[in-house]
Formats: structure tokens, C-alpha cells, sequence
């Protein structure tokens, strides 16, 4: 998947929970993903922050399984435990779980788990960057040489 656009990612992640009959259980939220939907899910930590200045195939399994878990009626906080430091094959999991209509195989959240206020920043597909002040950002040339550092021999 090439690099897209906030609303390109929108209208994708909206086209698979059209094909797969992916609705929110509950009616607080809309049936089509919109871009300030992923804004928000970005604020919550549900899903990584987008490398480069564009969207890629992390993302969209992150809002997915999102949107599948949301169909199961859970709440964002909970979705949060249950999918945060997951990997792209655990989330891919979850997405064939719902394009077959079963319930995705997680380990459940552990009770009265609070979830923590962190960012995270995908560096590619082995590294994950997380931060406990959700508040930093990182300019891209402290990016580049985090992964200049990372991809050294």
C-alpha cells in the first residue's frame, strides 16, 4: 500500500467496513469513517502517528480493527488496551476474523487496566517509537536520525 492521504485512508477503511458489514454497534459514532474519525482515534493513541506525512498499511489495519472492535460494542478505552503494541500480522488477524464474521482471537485486557497516555510513531516495520508525553512531537530530522541509528550496521 502507497502512502494516502488522511481522507483516501477514510474512504478505504470505509469501502472495507462496506464490503464486510463492519457497523458500530453503538449510534454515537457514524457508520462511514470520516477524517477527523481518524484525527481522533491519532489523539487517543488508537492508532500510530503517520511517518513522512502520510498514511500507510499500519494505519489502516490499526483503524480497522478499530472499527471491528467497535462493532463488537466495545468502548474506545478498552479498544485501546486490547490493540495497543499489537503487530500488522496481529491486527490482519483481527480483520480476516471479521471478514469471516468470527469474533478475533485476543487476549482479553487485564481488569481495571487503565490505559496509559502515550504516543506512538511507527519507524518503519520492525520499530515501534513510544513516547509518555503524548504532548512531544518529533521534527523529521530527529526522525531520520533515530532511524539512521536503528538501521545501522
Amino acid at each position: 500500500m502507497t502512502t494516502l492521504s488522511i481522507e483516501q485512508l477514510a474512504a478505504k477503511v470505509t469501502a472495507w467496513c462496506d464490503l464486510h458489514k463492519v457497523v458500530p454497534a453503538n449510534g454515537q459514532v457514524a457508520t462511514d469513517t470520516q477524517p477527523r474519525t481518524l484525527r481522533y482515534y491519532r489523539t487517543l493513541g488508537l492508532m500510530d502517528s503517520p511517518a513522512g506525512g502520510g498514511f500507510a498499511e499500519r494505519h489502516y489495519l490499526q483503524a480497522c480493527a478499530v472499527r471491528v472492535m467497535q462493532a463488537q460494542g466495545l468502548p474506545l478505552s478498552r479498544i485501546h488496551s486490547m490493540l495497543f503494541g499489537r503487530s500488522d500480522d496481529e491486527l490482519h488477524s483481527i480483520l480476516q476474523a471479521a471478514e469471516s464474521q468470527a469474533p478475533p482471537e485476543l487476549p482479553p485486557a487485564a481488569e481495571g487496566h487503565s490505559a496509559p497516555a502515550l504516543q506512538t510513531l511507527a519507524l518503519g516495520p520492525d520499530f515501534l517509537l513510544v513516547s509518555r508525553r503524548p504532548q512531544l512531537r518529533l521534527s523529521e530530522a530527529k526522525i531520520s536520525a533515530i532511524l539512521h541509528i536503528l538501521n545501522a550496521n
